[in-house]
């Protein structure tokens, strides 16, 4: 994202990941929620706002406030920018954090969307700038708290596959979500190569990206690879090459789950009994 691969191919080094102008679609959620209204990917309704005033008169206006809101810092904050209110209590206390240097920078400008209800997916697929191909689907729970309570973090624990995705819907994931961003930003002239993760809530209403991500993502990454067949450095040589076209990665039959423990870094609020 900040620009290494760029610097990479100027001095002739073939290089898997996206450049800064794709990479984008992480270093900023508005750049990334726009990107989407303009390529017909779906989302959740969204708002965006460099102030609390103009910030909380949206909240206030929109019909969906009673299902809550969720408010996102617009830069990077290492995966916990992101935050859940269940009011408008909640939901100004998390505004005002942002703009007041909660995650310093990365909140001046915040994104508010409609919250969604439902079971969140993670897909992550392999991009060669035009070729899309998906990974196993996974299954990331990132809140901090038994049920599904507490704050965000940047994982507490995934499993892959998710058992309730067959290849029907994963296609339909690919068709409607990931080849559509993929040529759009082909369109743009700033295509896409590398990994991109796509964050999902499959809602009564269909499937809704939450967030994209450029990279592996972790603990993501841990669960899906291992059940990858396929040597690596085929599919990554191929994504550089722009012959992604001419691999169909084989995966085990297995399941995977990690046995490592969240980080210590995890938000504040989390009270342990040692």
């Amino acid at each position: 994202m900040a620009g290494l691969a760029d610097d990479l191919d100027r001095a002739g080094i073939k290089t898997f990941g996206p450049k800064a102008a794709a990479a984008r679609l992480e270093a900023s959620k508005s750049f990334a929620k726009y990107a989407m209204r303009e390529f017909g990917v779906p989302t959740a309704a969204f708002g965006v706002f460099d102030a609390l005033e103009p910030a909380m008169n949206f909240v206030r206006s929109q019909p969906f406030s009673s299902a809550g809101f969720v408010v996102k810092a617009d830069g990077l904050a290492a995966g916990k920018g992101v935050l859940v209110c269940d009011s408008l209590e909640e939901t100004q206390a998390a505004l005002e954090a942002c703009f007041g240097g909660a995650f310093s920078s990365a909140g001046s400008r915040v994104v508010i969307e409609e919250r969604l209800s439902g079971q969140e997916l993670s897909v992550l697929a392999f991009c060669d700038g035009e070729t899309v191909v998906p990974m196993l689907p996974a299954r990331d729970h990132k809140r901090a708290l038994d049920n599904d309570e507490g704050l965000n973090t940047g994982g507490m624990g995934a499993f892959s596959p998710a058992p309730d995705i067959g290849a029907a819907f994963l296609e339909q994931i690919k068709h409607t979500v990931l080849e559509p961003m993929v040529r759009g930003m082909a369109s743009r002239g700033t295509p896409y190569k590398g990994v991109l993760y796509a964050g999902l809530m499959l809602t009564d209403a269909g499937v809704r990206v939450i967030e994209f991500n450029c990279r592996f993502g972790d603990p993501e990454a841990q669960v899906v690879l291992p059940l990858l067949e396929t040597p690596l450095t085929d599919i990554l040589n191929a994504c550089v090459d722009g012959a992604l076209d001419l691999v169909e990665p084989r995966w085990t039959l297995d399941s995977c789950a990690p046995s490592s423990s969240p980080a210590v870094d995890t938000p504040r609020l989390i009270k342990t009994d040692t």
